[in-house]
């Protein structure tokens, strides 16, 4: 009976530490290291922001955006937003119970991509130019500072203001029209041309308007106009 007794005992105690040996397996934490990165460090509102998100450690990990939509495309991410400020890109990792842990957080500065630069006849929109200059050089040019390429321009409206009376020309491609450049002629200096309807072509292909803008004729060779761009 005595043996009997030990032997209940010494059992009962190996089945105790075989427990504490799994629930010590079980709480055992995971390493993880996560890094979120982008090429720009910036999103950039109405384009497809490519994000690397590198988590080593295991699967079970969830991925979350404040302040914009996060896709999962190829094995690679892509960020949208829509408002300037900022997104928070989040990495969890998947608890029991549904619950989640923060494993690593970022947050990225949004902005607007800048408009494209306009020039007319070499000068730059909201400038003052030589009437002579724009029937002579006879072009309206666009170079984009975010793709740092120049754009085709595919048509715009000129506003003309003289003696209370206002008159808008058309053009269908990136030059003056005969009308105009007839119209620009008889302009006294302190005219302000206005320009609207400027449609240019981004480099994947989408047509867009520019806001408008205005040139300042001055009085022939007595000011040294606007600037010129080389190559524009």
């Amino acid at each position: 009976m005595k043996q009997l007794l030990i032997m209940a005992l010494l059992a009962a105690i190996s089945l105790k530490l075989q427990a504490q040996e799994t629930d010590r397996i079980k709480v055992k934490k995971v390493k993880w290291e996560v890094n979120i990165t982008s090429p720009d460090s910036i999103f950039w509102i109405a384009k497809a922001n490519p994000v690397v998100i590198d988590v080593k450690g295991g699967t079970n990990y969830a991925v979350n955006i404040l302040g914009g939509t996060i896709l999962k495309k190829g094995g690679k991410y892509f960020v949208d937003v829509k408002e300037e400020g900022a997104a928070t890109i989040s990495v969890y990792e998947k608890m029991p119970n549904k619950k989640l842990r923060v494993l690593f957080t970022r947050l990225f500065p949004v902005k607007k991509i800048p408009s494209p630069q306009f020039f007319v006849c070499g000068v730059k929109a909201d400038s003052v130019i030589d009437k002579e200059q724009i029937i002579s050089d006879n072009v309206v040019t666009a170079y984009h500072p975010f793709y740092k390429v120049n754009l085709p321009v595919t048509g715009f409206d000129v506003t003309f203001r003289s003696g209370g009376k206002t008159e808008m020309l058309s053009s269908q491609n990136n030059q003056f029209t005969i009308d105009m450049r007839r119209r620009i002629y008889s302009l006294k200096p302190g005219t302000l041309l206005t320009f609207r309807n400027v449609y240019y072509i981004l480099p994947d292909g989408t047509r867009e308007k520019m806001n408008e803008f205005e040139v300042f004729i001055a009085e022939t060779n007595k000011y040294k106009v606007g600037y010129r761009v080389i190559g524009l």
